[in-house]
């Protein structure tokens, strides 16, 4: 049996295409959003205190040109507490990526934060647009290592203990990696997931999140637009992604500020991956 539907993660197979359980996607008076101004004022009056000023002085300091289009800021604008919680707020909200209630936690460290990624740029297929073709060259940049989505380490031991009973190998690797996209509604197209990253906060550091559980939203086709997703046409390959996903999304972190000398890559070759140190993968 599929070790996803051993979990309970996966959508019935439709054959004639995906339909969502309304049920789930909305529930009977619609899927509740944050609010965007409450969690703008969280965030912002949490970002104030001295805890995070010397990261705030630190990214003004390193900013470059593609992480000023990542973090949606104007180049001419420095970065305050006030303008990191609005573009965060926004990022959740108008995206759409999680569910209320969300909350906003300030952290101390120790701790470990992980996240799949794709490295910075790859290949992919462009859509056609008027009087042109699609072409397979364009470049786009995707999920990078330093981004704002990330899971705690009991998920992932979770995740390592769902896989116990499979062979050990790239198979169990590569289940693990489909479950992990699974719980955390992630399409192929924003983040192929090949890399893994883990950001170690120290000991008495402090680190602000914003926790909640992933919203089905961000992945159906034009909800980003106020559509309504039942409406909304699903592609064949869109459907094929969503059949896999989790029925009840895990807990996600939006981590909006942080050091990048706390975020450390997890080579594949470790005996620990997907964790930098301790039981890996293959020992659960």
């Amino acid at each position: 049996m599929c070790p996803y539907a051993e979990a309970g993660l996966l959508w019935p197979l439709c054959p004639r295409g995906f339909k969502p359980r309304d049920e789930l996607l909305f529930g009977k008076k619609g899927n509740p959003m944050p609010s965007v101004n409450l969690l703008q004022f969280e965030l912002e009056d949490l970002l104030k205190t001295g805890h995070y000023t010397w990261m705030i002085h630190k990214m003004n300091e390193f900013r470059t040109k593609t992480f000023d289009k990542r973090m949606m800021q104007a180049p001419e604008d420095p970065y305050t507490a006030q303008s990191i919680a609005r573009n965060a707020a926004k990022a959740i909200v108008d995206g759409r990526v999680l569910r209320d209630p969300v909350k906003v936690l300030d952290i101390v460290g120790p701790i470990e934060f992980f996240r799949a990624h794709d490295g910075s740029s790859r290949l992919v297929q462009s859509p056609a647009k008027a009087g042109r073709k699609a072409t397979d060259t364009e470049v786009k940049t995707s999920a990078g290592t330093l981004g704002k989505f990330w899971v705690t380490r009991e998920l992932m031991e979770n995740l390592c203990l769902s896989t116990a009973g499979m062979p050990k190998g790239r198979n169990r690797l590569s289940h693990f990696n489909a479950m992990l996209r699974a719980c955390n509604l992630v399409l192929f197209e924003w983040n192929a997931g090949t890399h893994m990253a883990c950001m170690d906060v120290p000991s008495g550091h402090h680190v602000a999140v914003v926790a909640g559980n992933g919203s089905w939203r961000a992945i159906l086709p034009g909800e980003a637009l106020g559509e309504s997703a039942k409406k909304a046409a699903i592609d064949a390959r869109r459907a094929g992604q969503l059949r896999r996903m989790a029925i009840d999304p895990t807990l996600q972190y939006v981590v909006p500020l942080y050091d990048p000398e706390w975020v450390k890559p997890v080579e594949e070759t470790r005996s620990s991956w997907p964790f930098l140190s301790g039981k890996g993968l293959q020992d659960y």
